[in-house]
């Protein structure tokens, strides 16, 4: 070698070169770096797993609780639509307007409700089978919802504001379940002397997506994705009422149906609860 030249294949005291020994050194490092990396993924996919195992396991209560509560409610329901059905018949034009209108409120409010459970009871029992899809005007799903509902909007002077509804393809029943909770829990935690609650829809090229907008206090960030657990109250226990299952029933329906369900706050007076629904 002439002076000046560095080699980089020095030979040692002892033999050999440094190069080799390095290239090993770099070797096993990256090997050990790597098995960190594996035992690490390893790690996540377990604790993973471990979370979906205790999804399933709340999903499997809820579908329990869910079909113990359908064959509780669906006597009285029966017999509070044939009571009042019977009662209008009976009293004929001997009671007033406003009460014959009431019976037939009754009698209505009832028979959807009744359809309700009966859908979530079927939905129960064949949660492992695909949903039976049918067109579904959801125009006259809200309108059945909102009649349903007009007693508590008449005591809460509340107003819903409405876009155009197109038709999908899903449950009927099931997608009217979803409507009313989020509807409800507009009236339930909105201001005690109403406000304008707004249900939105638009699409995309995945779908469409629907909103329910109302005032009322803003939900924690830490709380939006409790509150779609299985008896989780949400964000004012006090107010609550119930045994907080109605968004975990909503998020079981819009994802049988293929959506995901969801809630953002647009500002400190009011949430906003969204759901998806993919095309048909």
């Amino acid at each position: 070698m002439k002076h000046g030249e560095q080699g980089t294949d020095r030979p040692l005291k002892g033999g050999g070169n440094v190069a080799p020994r390095r290239r090993e050194f770099r070797k096993v490092r990256s090997e050990r770096a790597l098995e960190r990396e594996i035992h690490r993924l390893s790690a996540r996919v377990a604790e993973l797993e471990r979370e979906r195992a205790e999804q399933e396991r709340e999903y499997r209560e809820l579908e329990g609780f869910v079909a113990m509560a359908a064959h509780e409610l669906l006597n009285p329901l029966v017999m509070t639509e044939a009571y009042a059905t019977l009662i209008a018949e009976r009293a004929g034009f001997g009671l007033d307007l406003e009460s014959r209108r009431d019976l037939s409120t009754l009698a209505s409010v009832s028979s959807r409700v009744r359809m309700t459970v009966e859908a979530l009871l079927t939905d129960a029992r064949d949660s492992e089978r695909p949903l039976r899809y049918e067109p579904v005007d959801l125009s006259e799903v809200l309108e059945h919802c909102l009649h349903t509902l007009e007693p508590q909007l008449r005591a809460r002077e509340a107003h819903v504001d409405v876009d155009p509804m197109p038709v999908v393809k899903g449950n009927p029943a099931l997608l009217a379940g979803v409507f009313g909770n989020l509807l409800s829990n507009a009236l339930k935690y909105g201001p005690r002397d109403g406000g304008d609650i707004r249900v939105s829809v638009s699409r995309s090229e995945a779908g469409w997506t629907f909103a329910v907008q109302s005032p009322g206090p803003a939900i924690p960030s830490r709380e939006r994705e409790r509150i779609f657990e299985p008896w989780q109250r949400g964000r004012d226990e006090r107010r609550a009422k119930g045994a907080g299952l109605g968004l975990a029933i909503v998020r079981k329906i819009v994802e049988r149906h293929g959506g995901e369900v969801g809630v953002t706050t647009p500002n400190d007076a009011s949430n906003r609860f969204f759901f998806t629904l993919p095309s048909a």
